[in-house]
């Protein structure tokens, strides 16, 4: 028995806080508590690259990991997305492409996962840019929000983001349809 064997949970339990945080997020924003929503979410963001690295650094990657991970980046950005949206932030458009993308890549998992031969996905290094993208861009309106710089670079992270969720999107559709950075997994109890 590794003497990490209680460490093997420590990457889904902060997976799992940060999921639970969206909702106390969404109303410090709601509630123009942007200071407040501003620490949570660079905790937030910070979470996500502590996860991984305690995964490789314990040697505890897993299925359930990766997928609880991926979900719960998926839920931060999107609703950090909608709220700033619902507030005049940000644009519609980066809003439906960012959905549109995680509901392609939502799909493609499905798709692959069909007739019960599970997959698992190696996040590409361009989705993790995006990811960090994506994040930026949230904490600048945060920022902005707090008053810390004004609006005029918003746009330039719009741009870049828009670039990244386009290009990671096709390059997962292309990976997907080519069975590139997949492979057959089983399911146990261990996961």
């Amino acid at each position: 028995m590794s003497k990490y064997i209680h460490m093997n949970y420590i990457p889904n339990i902060i997976s799992g806080l940060r999921i639970l945080f969206i909702p106390l997020f969404s109303l410090y924003v709601i509630n123009h508590q942007y200071d407040f929503a501003l620490y949570l979410f660079i905790l937030m963001g910070l979470s996500d690259c502590v996860d991984g690295v305690l995964a490789r650094y314990f040697n505890c990657v897993s299925l359930l990991g990766a997928y609880l991970d991926a979900i719960a980046d998926k839920i931060m950005i999107n609703t950090a997305f909608l709220i700033l949206y619902s507030i005049n932030i940000l644009p519609i458009y980066i809003l439906i492409l960012v959905i549109s993308r995680d509901l392609i890549i939502f799909t493609g998992i499905l798709l692959k996962n069909k007739n019960n031969n599970y997959f698992e996905m190696s996040p590409i290094f361009l989705s993790k840019v995006n990811t960090f993208m994506q994040i930026l861009l949230v904490i600048y309106c945060l920022l902005f929000l707090n008053t810390f710089t004004d609006i005029k670079y918003i746009q330039d992270i719009i741009n870049v983001v828009t670039l990244t969720t386009i290009a990671s999107g096709l390059e997962y559709i292309y990976n997907y349809k080519n069975n590139i950075f997949t492979k057959n997994v089983k399911l146990t109890a261990n996961i």
